[in-house]
């Protein structure tokens, strides 16, 4: 398609008109052929252009003649033009990126500070080709094989359909010069790499692989669009009140890892490939995986994902008389009642049995904990031990397990919340003083 046939296209499609658009205008042969057909078109679609120059820097005398080449062809075309100059080397260095990567952070984050209504790139179908293949070495997903969007909010890509030779072939009918950047013919830059040794023999299987490429992205697009969607309704049906998935087991794997990427990204977790690929292998085994050094683990439960918070940095507390605080937003009162009042208690409170034991089995001390590896207990009334890591697994809420309360003496674990005392505590016809205990939860993480 010819350049100026694409970008009238474009405009009309996508609807652009009475509105102003900046063109980011490096010198090259793509960005000045955007500005012409944008100017050819400007009285059509109403368009008030401009045009903005990002200085790397990086090519020391070469830069500088592409700034010069940009203000003076603006002058000549009476096209409002801002230059804009960015340390790359810096940002490189500060967050540890490759040069290439750093200059195209630092030309979108000025772009992003323009004031303008839309900002004009000259991405190309060549561009597209290099981008949909640098990803494939990558192991992108179906989304990155989508490529480079023709629109991403403000940013327009007029000529993405558009090949480098034909932008070259317009510019040379009309005369049109352009700078060449050196740094294009180096196979140091990943992308000059592929346009190289790649793209050419990909030519010679197909002389229209890049005019066939539009359509592959868009099937693509397409397909990418749908899941999307099938997934938000997905993880929306999944999604339980307390923050956790359930049911995931019965959908897709392709939904499947849609859905648990977007739970590990809303938990502040890695969402990754290798992220996600461990998380769907819990959906099969159970258990529970650490996808990174925060503590929190990643755990597949009774049907449920959910992540499992670290303990709190304070394990345990001496049990006083009156309120104690293990967790925040939530109180345990302890009280010590003789035998005489217990009767009046038991009638007033229905779970009074569940919240109380012999004090006068107590020796030396009584912490009051939270859970830890290895607690057993058996309970009142029960023959046999139940294992607290069992119990939680099986009885218990995944965003409740780590606000169950424990209380222990020197001899073991005297009572569990929600399991109540072990037998060795138990109320018998001998204890004279009783120890209870009162959970207040104003958290609305145990609601």
């Amino acid at each position: 398609m010819r350049p100026l046939d694409a970008v009238r296209e474009f405009l009309r499609r996508e609807g652009i008109s009475g509105t102003s658009v900046c063109v980011a205008l490096s010198g090259g042969a793509d960005s000045v052929c955007l500005l012409v057909c944008l100017l050819a078109v400007r009285q059509e679609f109403d368009l008030r252009i401009s045009a903005v120059h990002i200085q790397h820097g990086l090519r020391g005398e070469e830069s500088r003649r592409d700034e010069v080449f940009c203000i003076k062809r603006c002058a000549a075309w009476n096209v409002p033009l801002k230059v804009i100059p960015v340390d790359v080397k810096k940002t490189a260095a500060s967050q540890r990126i490759s040069i290439e990567t750093a200059a195209r952070e630092c030309r979108y984050a000025a772009f992003d500070a323009l004031g303008c209504d839309y900002i004009a790139t000259a991405h190309t179908a060549s561009d597209q080709l290099e981008t949909v293949l640098f990803r494939m070495a990558r192991g992108t997903g179906l989304r990155g094989l989508c490529g480079i969007p023709p629109r991403r909010g403000r940013y327009l890509r007029p000529l993405l359909s558009c090949t480098r030779t034909e932008i070259e072939e317009c510019l040379r009918e009309n005369a049109i010069s352009y700078v060449i950047d050196s740094s294009n013919l180096s196979d140091d830059y990943s992308r000059n790499f592929i346009r190289h040794n790649i793209v050419p023999p990909l030519r010679q299987l197909n002389p229209a692989v890049e005019q066939n490429l539009p359509h592959m992205v868009q099937n693509l697009r397409d397909d990418a669009d749908f899941l999307s969607q099938a997934a938000d309704a997905a993880y929306a049906k999944a999604l339980q009140a307390d923050g956790s998935l359930s049911g995931l087991q019965d959908l897709h794997p392709a939904l499947q890892s849609r859905c648990i990427a977007r739970f590990l990204k809303s938990s502040g977790l890695p969402s990754g490939f290798e992220a996600v690929t461990a998380a769907k292998a819990l959906l099969t085994r159970g258990g529970q995986c650490d996808l990174d050094r925060s503590g929190r683990k990643l755990r597949f439960s009774r049907g449920v994902l959910f992540v499992e918070e670290p303990p709190p940095p304070i394990p345990k507390i001496r049990l006083q008389m009156g309120e104690n605080s293990l967790f925040d937003g939530i109180t345990v009162t302890a009280e010590i009642i003789s035998r005489e009042n217990a009767e009046k208690f038991a009638s007033v409170h229905k779970k009074f049995t569940d919240f109380v034991l012999d004090y006068d089995i107590i020796r030396e001390y009584v912490d009051l904990h939270c859970r830890k590896p290895g607690l057993r207990l058996l309970p009142v009334g029960r023959t046999h031990h139940v294992s607290i890591k069992k119990w939680l697994g099986e009885q218990v809420p995944p965003a409740k397990r780590q606000y169950i309360h424990f209380l222990s003496d020197a001899d073991g674990l005297l009572w569990a919340e929600g399991l109540g005392a072990d037998q060795r505590a138990r109320v018998t016809d001998r204890t004279q003083s009783m120890l209870w205990l009162q959970v207040h939860p104003t958290d609305t993480n145990r609601t």
